[in-house]
């Protein structure tokens, strides 16, 4: 019976090559791109599922308030959480605190300016049980110059060699000895950790005796991780902190009008839901992971309803096949097992592609998402599952309603040729093309309003200059004569005639700074009344550097002696220190840190991060040659002998300093970069969705002409134009797309509103906005339907007449 069905299938294949291609075509699409995204939401799904602890790993975050408000969110808090929680309640079983090094690391001639280096205390590998290749977890970060390398890390500055017991330099100073060599982390990482130093050597830095003096609540910066003990409850644990805080903290936090709020974050969730301060690199999105499984499913729900339209549509021209069967003695059910084989046949056909397809694409979709991707998902068993039960539940989404319909033909109207379809069946169809416009209208007005809203952020006034900007980090070995040769770098530099402005600081725009500082308000106001805020340190040219405005009062001058005793603020500070106009903040004083800062000047608020965040409250500090970047803006013209200038001068001044450089416009771009990902895979899996559901529409055309096409040809004897035909089959299909674009709106308003709802500075939602993207789909669509209704119309009437 099996090889019967198959023999059928075979030669209903072989007779209908042209439909067969079209309907798998569309099931392979919907399949391809199913499977891309599935394997981007493995791996976004994946990250730190690799730590042996990782169920009872946690991060302690911060929130700090002001006057009730929230100020800032930490994920690099306080640094004296992690011992106090572990001196003081019993669930917590080890903790690690790390703080980022500005590290150039050398051993001998071998020097890099390095990311991803961390002071972190003894604990690490305990809490994480990440296993070391070489040295003792216990010992390898215990006591002072100790170092800890990736193996890359050794590779790259020890060889072969194995480096235990070796010694490297960090800023050309400390000497520290290698005691532990661990595995690289994976990519699916939230860390980005390359080498770790011991903490205890960060203690004798910043001249605290041992690790202990170390534990103060008011020092933002360090990242905590804590270990439970296993039948501890984290969220019992986070509940009794208020009450700790309170007992340790409380008299001081009420004398400043100020709160902290820990809040324990699973490590297996950082990647998707954190974005705070003191990240180890850019996270990833849960609701990007979430619109894009929306989409996953929208697309293989089209595909298979675009199978059941096609099936359905070609059912007219399989109806007299039904017909001799049942004559013949063929069984409804059997009927019905011969279609589902061919369903499954046509089924497992396109998953077999759509897995080579999606192999061969997976290189292509890996660079457009900016995941490493690899073919990881194939490895699993419960891949091969899902994709048995994707075949099988194809098979039956797509092609039980069509079985049906075919076995229910009665043999004797269909030898007849009465064979129209029911009301009943026409209306399930059109229900299905409406459901697939409703999904493809939602995809395209989604993938606009993500083009628009990106579109409106990088086309908006900055307020900053960032072109023609190449940015230097400053040098990590410096002496006592640093600030002269900063000045002697600066004035050659200037000296070129491509140059136009050289300046230093320790933040650039397209980033937060750095320095976030609290316990700053003015003189005359209360201690209770003390805000935060961010800070800049810059020299005198870098206002004039970077074109920014000022509203009253003047810029730095490098010419007063007593300037690093002044401060400008950006109009945001104004309004958050109390002032009702940045004219009265001029000469006034505020107390920051112990020490008197007069105001000088006051700058038109710029642009320091992108419009999906604030104008942050900027204080900036005056420095003759503070340490962060130099920034050079030249005529780029000849980038290439220009840096070479740039590099020998750098070269003569700062030798062991490695010369490294970016440029701003590129940096400031890259806060950006998610959103335009987004973006296009958005749009590119809408337009596969669109295409997908115009196969359907194909099908239900053909289906519609097939069944009118001797009315058509009496319309035509009786002087009806091609117009007037292409208007009335049109009809139907236009109200389709009505009903769809009604359904689809307030669906797509609502997905899209809440998605703008994460930036600071958003588009509105205008009419237009839906508009122009559903009528597209209508004209995508009636052009899709015109294919058949023109060759028809276009059809000599005598020929339609004579047909069937």
């Amino acid at each position: 019976m099996i090889k019967n069905y198959l023999t059928s299938v075979w030669r209903y294949i072989q007779k209908n090559r042209a439909f067969t291609t079209i309907n798998v075509l569309g099931v392979v699409i919907g399949m391809t791109a199913f499977m891309l995204i599935a394997q981007y939401i493995y791996h976004e799904l994946s990250y730190d599922k690799f730590w042996k602890n990782e169920n009872q790993v946690f991060r302690v975050n911060l929130d700090r308030y002001d006057k009730g408000e929230l100020s800032t969110r930490w994920a690099a808090g306080c640094n004296g959480i992690g011992p106090d929680l572990k001196a003081n309640f019993p669930e917590v079983k080890y903790y690690v605190r790390m703080h980022e090094s500005n590290a150039l690391l050398s051993h001998g001639d071998i020097f890099f300016k390095e990311a991803g280096v961390y002071y972190t205390s003894q604990d690490f590998f305990k809490v994480f049980g990440y296993p070391l290749i070489e040295g003792e977890d216990s010992t390898a970060l215990k006591g002072l110059n100790k170092i800890v390398v990736s193996r890359s890390f050794a590779k790259k500055y020890f060889g072969n060699e194995s480096p235990m017991g070796k010694t490297m330099r960090n800023n050309g100073e400390i000497e520290y000895i290698v005691s532990g060599v661990f595995e690289d982390l994976p990519e699916n990482s939230h860390m980005k950790v390359n080498a770790l130093l011991s903490f205890a050597t960060y203690a004798k830095l910043v001249g605290r005796k041992s690790e202990a003096d170390l534990n103060q609540w008011q020092w933002d910066g360090f990242l905590t991780y804590i270990l439970l003990n296993e039948n501890a409850d984290a969220k019992k644990l986070e509940a009794k902190l208020p009450a700790y805080v309170t007992k340790r903290e409380g008299e001081e936090l009420k004398k400043f009008n100020s709160g902290m709020i820990f809040h324990l974050m699973p490590v297996g969730d950082i990647h998707l839901d954190s974005d705070f301060i003191g990240e180890f690199k850019p996270n990833g999105s849960r609701d990007t992971v979430y619109f894009l499984s929306v989409v996953a499913a929208l697309i293989i729900i089209i595909a298979w309803i675009n199978y059941i339209n096609l099936s359905t549509a070609k059912s007219v021209e399989r109806a007299r096949e039904v017909g001799v069967r049942k004559v013949m003695g063929g069984f409804r059910n059997q009927l019905i097992q011969q279609f589902l084989v061919e369903s499954l046949l046509l089924n497992t056909i396109a998953v077999i592609v759509a897995i080579g397809a999606s192999l061969l694409l997976l290189g292509w979709f890996s660079q457009l998402t900016d995941r490493p991707l690899d073919y990881s998902l194939l490895q699993l068993k419960l891949f091969w599952v899902f994709v048995v039960l994707l075949i099988i539940g194809g098979t039956l989404l797509s092609g039980l309603y069509p079985a049906f319909v075919l076995s229910a033909f009665k043999p004797v109207e269909v030898l007849k040729g009465r064979f129209k379809n029911s009301g009943k069946g026409v209306f399930f169809r059109k229900g299905m093309v409406v459901t697939q416009f409703i999904a493809s209208i939602t995809l395209i007005v989604g993938t606009y309003t993500v083009y628009t809203q990106i579109n409106f952020m990088r086309n908006q006034k900055l307020g900053v200059s960032i072109d023609q900007t190449v940015i230097m980090q400053s040098p990590n070995i410096v002496d006592s004569t640093y600030s002269h040769k900063y000045e002697v770098f600066k004035q050659r530099l200037s000296q070129h005639a491509e140059v136009s402005a050289v300046c230093a600081s320790t933040s650039i725009p397209g980033g937060s700074p750095e320095w976030n500082a609290g316990g700053i308000r003015r003189l005359s106001q209360r201690e209770d009344e003390q805000k935060q805020y961010r800070v800049i340190m810059m020299d005198h040219d870098f206002v004039s550097s970077y074109g920014l405005d000022v509203v009253t009062g003047r810029a730095f001058s490098g010419n007063n002696p007593n300037e690093n005793k002044t401060v400008l603020l950006n109009e945001s500070a104004v309004k958050l220190m109390g002032f009702s106009k940045p004219e009265d903040a001029l000469d006034d004083q505020i107390y920051f840190w112990g020490d008197t800062f007069r105001i000088v000047g006051v700058l038109k608020n710029y642009r320091q991060e992108s419009l999906k965040k604030n104008f942050e409250p900027l204080i900036f500090r005056y420095d003759k040659s503070p340490q962060g970047f130099y920034s050079i803006k030249f005529n780029t013209s000849n980038v290439k002998e220009s840096l070479a200038k740039f590099e020998a001068q750098w070269k003569e001044l700062f030798p062991g300093n490695p010369f490294n450089y970016f440029f701003l416009d590129e940096h400031y771009n890259k806060q950006y970069k998610a959103d335009q990902q987004f973006g296009k895979v958005f749009g590119i899996f809408s337009g596969l969705a669109i295409f997908i559901a115009c196969l359907g529409l194909f099908g239900l055309s053909s289906l519609t002409v097939i069944q009118r096409t001797k009315e058509i040809g009496v319309r035509k004897v009786l002087g009806a134009s091609v117009a007037n035909i292409l208007a009335l089959v049109s009809r139907d299909y236009v109200i389709l797309m009505g009903i769809a674009i009604l359904l689809a709106t307030p669906l797509t308003w609502w997905v899209m509103n809440n998605w703008l709802s994460g930036f600071a500075n958003r588009i509105t939602i205008a009419w237009w906005i839906f508009a122009l993207p559903s009528l597209l789909v209508i004209v995508i669509a009636l052009l899709t339907v015109s294919i058949h209704t023109l060759k028809a119309a276009m059809t000599n009437p005598v020929d339609s007449l004579r047909y069937e």
